[in-house]
């Protein structure tokens, strides 16, 4: 299964696969999204969740307060469901 990223305010969009990150897909499919570590680390992949959901096999160094406002680190998330991301907040 695999499912539709959407990028905003680029619009780019890409799928991604089951057992993929999100930044792997993307990086895969050509689309740059902002990293360092890829291990959730630097911060420098964190962006906005507008739609979809996501799951982690590590829980990433988040509060409850950011992840229920939508931050997710596209280095550990995998997708479960299409999504809509923001990069530029």
């Amino acid at each position: 299964m695999s499912y539709k990223v959407t990028l905003l305010p680029s619009q780019q969009q890409f799928e991604v696969s089951e057992g993929q990150t999100i930044l792997e897909a993307a990086l895969q499919c050509g689309v740059q999204i902002p990293s360092r570590c890829k291990v959730g680390v630097c911060t420098t992949c964190l962006c906005k969740k507008s739609q979809g959901d996501v799951h982690y096999q590590l829980e990433p160094m988040l509060t409850q307060k950011e992840q229920e406002q939508g931050w997710i680190f596209p280095c550990l998330a995998y997708a479960k469901s299409h999504l809509i991301l923001i990069l530029d907040e």
